[in-house]
C-alpha cells in the first residue's frame, strides 16, 4: 500500500477501497531488499470468453517501483517471475493496461502486444422526445439494486466474444468504486416491468459525462440513458467507450500468452482435422518454448530438436493470431489458426 501511495495519484478513499476489495497476498509479488519493499505488482484473475470456453487470465495491476530504486531491473525481474508463476498455475494469458504511452514499448520487450482497442462516441444533449421508459438511478450506492441488475449485465457481457468478463463480486466492486468517484448506475425499464431494457455506468469528468459501460435493447434506450446522465450533470456532453470501429479505434490494453499449450489445445479441439507443427520462441518464459504438434484434436509439446516445422514464430505474433487480432497483418499460416475477433477489455479500475 505504501508503494502504491508513493507511485500513483489516487485518493486515500480509493486506495483503502482497492486494497480491501481487490488485493490478496495470493495475487501479489514483491521485490524486497533488507526487508524493504522496492517493487511490487498484482496478478488479478479474470475469466475471458475465448473460442467457446472461459479462459483463465491474469491482469497485471499496480506495477510500481520506488523512485530511488528505479532503473535497476527490479520490475523486469518481477514480471518474469509473474510470467513463470502464471504458466505454472495454468493461467493461459496475461493482460495489462499501460499507464503511460512509453510503457507500451517497455511491456513489448517482455512479449506483450497491443490487442485491446476501443472507440469513443459522443452524444450531445438534444430535445428529449417522448419515450415509454422509466429510469432508475440511486443517488448513493445501493448493493441490492446493483446486485439485482447483475444478471442483465452478465448476460450482455457474456454475449461478447474474446472479452474479459467480470464475475458478480468484481461487478459489485466496480459499481461501488464508481459511486466513490461521484458516478452513478442507471437502468431503463418499461413501466410495470421488472426487466431491464438498458444498463449504464457513468461518472462526471472535467466538464463531460463519461459512460464507462452501456448495454441497451434499442438505440432509443441508449438515447434515454445518455440524456438522463447529461441532464443529471448540468446538460454536459456525454462520451462513452465502445467496441473498436475501424480507423477510429485507439490502442488500450496488451496481452501475452503465458501458457501456449492450453490455448493451442483448444485450437486443436475446435479443428480436429488440423495437422500442423509450431515452433514457439519465448525468451522471457522458457517453459513456453518448444514445438507444438496439433493433430487429431490434440496438442502435444516437444522440446526443441532438429526438425522442420510448419510455423516458426514468437509469443507476440502467436498472441495476435490466437486472439484473432487483425489476421490480415499476420503470415497466412498463422492467420488461419483463429477467426477474426475483436478482443475487448473494460471496467478494469484503471
Amino acid at each position: 500500500m505504501e508503494l502504491w501511495k508513493r507511485n500513483f495519484q489516487d485518493t486515500e478513499t480509493f486506495i483503502q477501497f482497492y486494497f480491501s476489495r481487490k488485493y490478496s497476498d495470493n495475487h501479489a509479488l514483491v521485490y524486497e531488499e533488507n526487508g524493504k519493499a522496492l517493487s511490487a505488482l498484482l496478478m488479478l484473475p479474470y475469466p475471458m470468453n475465448w473460442q467457446g470456453i472461459s479462459l483463465e487470465t491474469a491482469y497485471i495491476s499496480g506495477a510500481c517501483t520506488l523512485q530511488e530504486a528505479r532503473n535497476h531491473g527490479y520490475m523486469t525481474q518481477l514480471l518474469k517471475e509473474a510470467l513463470a508463476t502464471m504458466h505454472q498455475k495454468g493461467v493461459a494469458l496475461s493482460t495489462l493496461i499501460p499507464a503511460e504511452k512509453w510503457l507500451f514499448d517497455y511491456y513489448g520487450k517482455l512479449g506483450y502486444v497491443t490487442v485491446f482497442d476501443y472507440s469513443t462516441e459522443k452524444y450531445q444533449m438534444n430535445d428529449a422526445p417522448e419515450h415509454p421508459f422509466v429510469v432508475h438511478c440511486p443517488p448513493a450506492y445501493d448493493a441490492n439494486f446493483t446486485q439485482n441488475l447483475f444478471p442483465y449485465f452478465d448476460q450482455k457481457m457474456s454475449g461478447r466474444t474474446c472479452c474479459i468478463q467480470h464475475p458478480a463480486e468484481d461487478y459489485l466492486a466496480i459499481v461501488e468504486e464508481t459511486y466513490l468517484s461521484g458516478g452513478r448506475l442507471a437502468t431503463a425499464q418499461t413501466p410495470g416491468s421488472a426487466s431491464s431494457q438498458g444498463w449504464a455506468l457513468a461518472v462526471p469528468e472535467q466538464g463531460i459525462v463519461r459512460i464507462k459501460e452501456c448495454f441497451y435493447e434499442s438505440q432509443q434506450v441508449r438515447q434515454v440513458l445518455c440524456q438522463y446522465f447529461s441532464a443529471l450533470w448540468q446538460n454536459a456532453p456525454v462520451e462513452y467507450r465502445t467496441l473498436p470501429q475501424g480507423k477510429n479505434s485507439r490502442h488500450y490494453g496488451m496481452a501475452r500468452i503465458t501458457n501456449a499449450g492450453i490455448m493451442l489445445q483448444r485450437i486443436a479441439q475446435i479443428h480436429p482435422n488440423l495437422s500442423i507443427s509450431i515452433s514457439l520462441h519465448d525468451t522471457h518464459l522458457p517453459a513456453n518454448e518448444g514445438i507444438y504438434l496439433l493433430s487429431q484434436g490434440e496438442c502435444h509439446k516437444k522440446e526443441y530438436q532438429k526438425m522442420q516445422t510448419d510455423i516458426e514464430t514468437d509469443v507476440p505474433t502467436l498472441t495476435k493470431a490466437l486472439l484473432g487480432y487483425h489476421p490480415e497483418q499476420l503470415p497466412r499460416n498463422l492467420a488461419d489458426l483463429a477467426d477474426r475477433q475483436t478482443p475487448f477489455m473494460n471496467l478494469m479500475m484503471d
